[in-house]
């Protein structure tokens, strides 16, 4: 069962003309050593995702791990700072009426 997710994710793998794979903005590179055969490498990446470049991994299949776990954190953030700002601007809304009915009961005295 784990092979199969694994597959499933590796058809989002593309492999380049220079030999470096491209998985979601990021570019990995095969970068074995003797110790490592199957170590790779992030040499390129989109702009959201700078901070993983050079980043090293045992495997290809934990590379793309990383990549899924690093762009569900990403889409967390992004959804909370919306919620927060929606939640700002009720909460502005609020006051705002808040503040209207305090005007217009001050203003009838």
């Amino acid at each position: 069962m784990k092979q199969n997710k694994i597959t499933t994710t590796m058809t989002e793998l593309r492999t380049q003309k220079d030999g470096t794979m491209k998985y979601k903005g990021i570019v990995i590179e095969n970068t074995p050593t003797e110790k490592f055969t199957e170590l790779v490498t992030f040499t390129k990446a989109v702009k959201k995702a700078n901070t993983v470049i050079g980043k090293k991994f045992l495997n290809l299949e934990k590379a793309i791990k990383y990549i899924d776990d690093l762009e569900l954190h990403l889409w967390e953030m992004k959804t909370q700072l919306r919620i927060e700002k929606q939640e700002a601007k009720k909460a502005q809304r609020e006051l705002l009426k808040l503040n209207g009915l305090h005007l217009m009961t001050s203003g009838n005295k």
